[in-house]
């Protein structure tokens, strides 16, 4: 007797195959038969006739470090359809902790309002609480490069001395030791923008050593974006490890060549050999704090200290002058008009207007009503979320198209319910493996569905070395997904982003269910990976 049967499904492997029709067969959280199994008895049958059987998905950029421990069910990466998150990118993340309150400053989506602490100092205690009393999925943690540097040399613009860089590399190491998948960089942020290539190099090489990857939010998409490429590949070649090249898509405004980029990573992969991968979310909306629209200074330092800046009338000025700047690359996007606010704790009903228009309502001018949002949320400020111009629909589309390209959120897993109810870091949390299946691939045309469903799945499980997920194949892990396509619908929108998705019949995490039409089991079978 096995334990699960999903049987009469059209099972899409993750490889690229074509569909075939055939029984699924789990025992032991492994799946252990895949045909035609009609005598075989098992605890569990679940009709797929008419349905897709699928790996589960793979967000190789998530965001949710902390968000987990707030809703440990993980509700709208289960619901969309995902059982692996791969966090701790863009160098941001909630461990290690050597200085805890500038560690939640580097943490996205923690909030004193979540009523959920710090409890940890090294990353392996962070760990231990992640999965203790346990997760409904998967996460594979990147150690962040952001939380290391901030605990050690704090905002400080300069190197390391060589004590600092052996205390960096000490936290690596414990990391990696930890279970850590890689190692990740946020190089446009701080203080990650303070750091060398040698400084990189050197850390990256400690992750090599325990088999992982380097994953980058590189340093410029604009006019440096070559430079940027080229610093990110001298990682990977250096240091002799994997690079992952995040959310890849041009600024609009570059001038460097979209082809010209791609071409640089595809000698290097094909010429040298080294390993790389890319990703995106199929938005050309992307996500950022609002506190970002603002210069560094004003936010490299304690929430204390962040917040009296914001109460001073010095620095708001100050902040005028900056934001008329144009070399400003965000403003260089098109403005403040074209900045919309998508997260306010105290100005919920200003939610979906852009900044123009929340000024005009405010009766103040546009750097003061930034002040102001971000000020009425107090020490949450960072959690005051907007969404900007990402890139172009057609550099967008040549992105997707790329063999090596895989799928991701940039997102958080969030919940239409509890603490996290009122918390929206950007549409893709909620819907984007759906949203990907239904523009994409049912409508555009642009992938066949057992292609898109590789991006989703084998393509991010062996970008970030994940070796028994991503696949339906006997021996593996069984991480399952069931999909109606007929149903399938992206229901969150951007100016309401909190919305489940419709389509994912069936969830599996190690064997065990997790979602079934709409329920949550309240399962917890997740586990660290790679194992």
């Amino acid at each position: 007797m096995v334990d699960l049967i999903i049987r009469n499904g059209q099972v899409i492997d993750g490889t690229g195959r074509p569909p075939i029709q055939a029984d699924l067969l789990v025992k032991d959280g492994t799946i252990v038969g895949i045909g035609t199994n009609g005598d075989i008895a098992a605890h569990e049958t679940y009709d797929a006739a008419g349905h897709y059987v699928c790996p589960g998905f793979i967000d190789i950029h998530s965001h949710s470090d902390f968000s987990l421990l707030v809703n440990r069910q993980a509700e709208s990466g289960i619901r969309q359809g995902i059982t692996t998150l791969v966090t701790g990118n863009c160098g941001h993340g909630p461990a290690p902790a050597v200085n805890q309150k500038l560690a939640k400053q580097v943490t996205i989506g923690f909030s004193e309002s979540f009523d959920t602490e710090f409890t940890w100092e090294t990353f392996a205690e962070y760990i231990d609480t992640l999965f203790t009393p346990g997760l409904s999925i998967n996460v594979a943690p990147l150690v962040p490069h952001g939380s290391i540097r901030i605990g050690v040399m704090g905002y400080e613009a300069r190197s390391p001395t060589q004590s600092e860089l052996n205390r960096m590399m000490s936290h690596v190491e414990e990391a990696m030791s930890a279970g850590a998948a890689g190692f990740s960089t946020g190089l446009e942020y701080s203080p990650g923008q303070h750091a060398t290539e040698d400084e990189l190099v050197t850390l990256a090489e400690v992750a090599a050593r325990h088999n992982g990857i380097y994953a980058s939010h590189i340093r410029n998409r604009a006019e440096g974006f070559a430079a940027a490429v080229k610093e990110a590949l001298n990682v990977g070649r250096k240091a002799g490890l994997p690079v992952q090249l995040s959310h890849f898509a041009p600024r609009p405004y570059a001038n460097d060549g979209f082809d010209r980029i791609l071409e640089m990573v595809y000698n290097a992969r094909d010429e040298e050999g080294l390993e790389i991968g890319i990703d995106t979310f199929p938005d050309t909306w992307g996500p950022g704090p609002v506190v970002t629209l603002l210069p560094a200074w004003v936010y490299e330092d304690s929430h204390d200290q962040v917040c009296e800046r914001l109460s001073s009338d010095e620095v708001l000025e100050t902040c005028r002058k900056e934001l008329k700047d144009p070399t400003n690359y965000l403003l260089r996007l098109g403005g403040l008009e074209s900045f919309y606010l998508t997260c306010s704790k105290c100005y919920p009903d200003l939610v979906g207007k852009n900044f123009v228009e929340i000024a005009e309502i405010m009766g103040v001018d546009e750097t003061e009503a930034i002040f102001r949002l971000l000020l009425a949320d107090g020490q949450d400020y960072y959690n005051v979320m907007l969404r900007h111009v990402y890139a172009t629909s057609d550099d967008l589309d040549t992105l997707l198209s790329q063999p090596i390209c895989c799928l991701e959120s940039d997102g958080v897993t969030a919940a239409t319910y509890g603490a996290l109810k009122d918390y929206v870091f950007n549409r893709a949390s909620y819907g984007y493996t759906i949203r990907f299946l239904r523009e994409f691939i049912l409508e555009r045309e642009m992938f066949t569905l057992e292609e898109g469903i590789r991006k989703m799945t084998s393509l991010p499980a062996d970008q970030a070395r994940l070796s028994d997920r991503g696949r339906l194949q006997e021996g593996l892990a069984a991480d399952i997904v069931v999909l109606d396509l007929e149903a399938a619908a992206d229901n969150s929108t951007d100016t309401q982003p909190g919305a489940y998705p419709s389509g994912v019949e069936l969830v599996v995490v190690n064997g065990v269910t997790v979602l079934k039409g709409n329920d949550h089991t309240g399962h917890l079978p997740g586990r660290r990976l790679p194992t």
